[in-house]
């Protein structure tokens, strides 16, 4: 005997069908958009210990008081220059100086050396010039020596030319906190006017 349904029992199934079919396809939907993180980070400056620190040498001081030779440091330079070289210059005598200035890290990595001479234009009058012929700075990470009435290389010894206009880049492959980068000048006899260079350090960690 078939059982005769109830008016509001198909409408109830119904319904109940419908309101699964809308859970399930509202309900993923709704979880993604419920779930929301939010963080904020502050960012604020703090002093770094400086990556090499050029400071006086063993001979500094002597150069300094015999020869002209001069080296101010910069204590803040928003423009990074560390500082500033004076070289002595004698119009028939060769200076030589070594040992004048180190060359000290706090890190370890990569680190080039780039002299700069400016070059003038014939007629500018204007800008910088090279220093006199022979003129040289030496670089080692051991210390130099007198040898014969001349800077003796080193094993480890490269230098750039002060006589004339150009750039020059000297590569250390690998420096570390015990590291030392000793510099030495060679400032040949002659006039000089307006005679400059820049020396610039790039270090790579």
């Amino acid at each position: 005997m078939r059982r005769k349904t109830k008016k509001g029992e198909n409408m109830n199934r119904k319904i109940m069908i419908l309101m699964v079919a809308v859970v399930a396809t509202v309900l993923p939907a709704v979880a993604v958009a419920d779930v929301m993180i939010t963080g904020y980070v502050n960012g604020a400056g703090v002093q770094a210990s400086d990556a090499f620190v050029v400071q006086p040498g063993s001979n500094y001081a002597s150069a300094n008081a015999s020869a002209g030779f001069g080296w101010h440091a910069n204590k803040l330079s928003e423009s990074e220059i560390l500082g500033t070289i004076y070289l002595g210059v004698m119009s028939n005598e060769t200076i030589y100086e070594i040992n004048v200035l180190d060359i000290n890290f706090t890190s370890s990595g990569y680190f080039n050396l780039t002299v700069n001479v400016p070059t003038i234009l014939p007629g500018s009058g204007t800008g910088g010039s090279a220093f006199p012929s022979s003129s040289e700075i030496y670089f080692s990470t051991t210390a130099f020596t007198f040898s014969n009435g001349a800077i003796s290389p080193t094993s480890s010894s490269m230098e750039a030319s002060l006589a004339s206009g150009g750039s020059t880049t000297i590569n250390f492959h690998h420096v570390t906190s015990g590291t030392t980068i000793y510099v030495a000048f060679e400032v040949g006899a002659g006039p000089y006017s307006n005679a400059s260079f820049s020396l610039s350090g790039n270090f790579a960690s």
